[in-house]
């Protein structure tokens, strides 16, 4: 089965960067028979906006693309990878009583995976669908996807239609927050609108993360010049309310080829996420100009942005999460399927694992975990994969050792922590 992916980059505003926003999607790679190198897009910069507009756009064929075939087996696959099924088997935890706010394209609201009664409420900052502020109804795809990541669900009770896949936590409700046009363009200034109803909000709907798969084109190791970033005291402020940001970390490690982030993900109150495979999927080859020669489980994708806690302890790449490639739910029907690939994909991968953290930490404390804590366990729970091949891509590699999410592991430690 060809495996297809995307996931795109908005620039946040700020008076410290341009705005350059960068798409990161990418397009069929290579099928996991191990066929020769297929040409697939990466990232690749998107249309430079002035500052002024605070606006981006991306390319027309850099859009994701659906697959006529199930893909579920897929998506099971970078779950297995996390062991998502046995921790929520073991603790009994599936997300429920608990909301995921998605930053993104919108959502197919009627796709299977989705059931019913299950988005609570849907926000629209985009001039899209009528510019109807509660109608987030997604016409591109890369969010729908980002959700079904998150919290897609396959079963439901009768009579209720059955979904298709099953995300890592399938019990918790999914607030999409459209910040992002279907044409590909979206203004920085919703963004900033949508963080501050968050934090407006999160109480009353249970809020416990907020899904940012999108960032800029940059690549730094300090937030230093943040201090006064409208989008960083936001993310200060719902982290000391217990909420967690999740930001993917960037696609664009090839064109930097040194360790670093994109904005947001260097805010170091954000969980950032960086992306590894979830299995041999081929040689893959990318707009950016990244190489795979060859792939495997747990191996650093050639394209994901990374920083190591030696280098910079405070603004670190938290987290590494498989995806590459990732089959979630789809737009255009009710039963529609969209592979992408990018530290997108990787970022709601863990924003499920903390949803099912904090699922059982409130079981046993009757409170939320604070994000220190969260993130201590994501780390302590983590299973280390060594960024270094030999000749398997085309990009340097720092030979240091990153923490992959575990959920399993992650909730056994936190478990530990907290139960007498």
């Amino acid at each position: 089965m060809n495996r297809r992916l995307g996931s795109y980059w908005l620039i946040l505003a700020a008076v410290t960067f341009a705005a350059v926003f960068t798409a990161c999607t990418q397009q069929p790679a290579a099928s996991k028979a191990g066929a020769a190198q297929t040409q697939s897009q990466e990232p690749g910069p998107a249309v430079v906006a002035a500052a002024e507009d605070r606006t981006f756009r991306i390319p027309p064929d850099e859009m994701p693309q659906p697959v006529s075939t199930t893909g579920e087996v897929l998506l099971k696959e970078s779950t297995a990878l996390i062991q998502a099924p046995e921790a929520r088997d073991t603790f009994k935890v599936s997300g429920a009583g608990l909301s995921a706010a998605i930053l993104d394209t919108g959502i197919n609201k009627d796709h299977v995976d989705f059931g019913k009664d299950r988005i609570p409420v849907q926000l629209n900052y985009t001039p899209d669908n009528g510019g109807k502020e509660d109608d987030a109804n997604d016409g591109q795809g890369h969010g729908t996807n980002v959700a079904g990541i998150v919290g897609a669900r396959e079963k439901y009770p009768q009579p209720m239609a059955q979904g298709m896949h099953t995300g890592v936590a399938p019990g918790a409700n999914l607030i999409p927050m459209k910040i992002l046009q279907n044409n590909g363009r979206g203004d920085f200034a919703w963004v900033e609108r949508a963080l501050q109803w968050v934090l407006d909000n999160h109480a009353r709907y249970r809020i416990g993360v907020a899904n940012l798969s999108l960032g800029n084109a940059t690549n730094t190791a300090s937030d230093d010049d943040l201090a006064d970033n409208t989008i960083r005291k936001l993310v200060q402020q719902l982290r000391a309310q217990k909420v967690a940001v999740v930001v993917a970390a960037g696609n664009d490690y090839y064109r930097y080829k040194a360790q670093g982030m994109a904005f947001p993900a260097i805010i170091r109150e954000t969980v950032s996420v960086g992306a590894v495979y979830d299995a041999d999927v081929g040689g893959m080859a990318y707009q950016s100009g990244a190489v795979a020669n060859n792939t495997a489980k747990d191996r650093i994708t050639p394209f994901s942005q990374r920083l190591h806690e030696s280098f910079a302890v405070p603004t670190r790449t938290d987290i590494f999460a498989p995806g590459a490639v990732v089959t979630s739910t789809g737009i255009g029907g009710p039963r529609t399927e969209l592979n992408q690939q990018g530290t997108s994909q990787a970022a709601p991968m863990t924003a499920g694992v903390i949803l099912l953290m904090q699922e059982y930490y409130f079981r046993v404390k009757q409170d939320m975990p604070s994000i220190d804590d969260v993130e201590k366990w994501l780390r302590q729970g983590a299973d280390m994969v060594k960024d270094d091949c030999n000749d398997c891509d085309n990009v340097p590699h720092t030979k240091l050792n990153f923490p992959r999410v575990n959920a399993l592991n992650t909730l056994t430690a936190m478990k530990k922590a907290i139960e007498p």
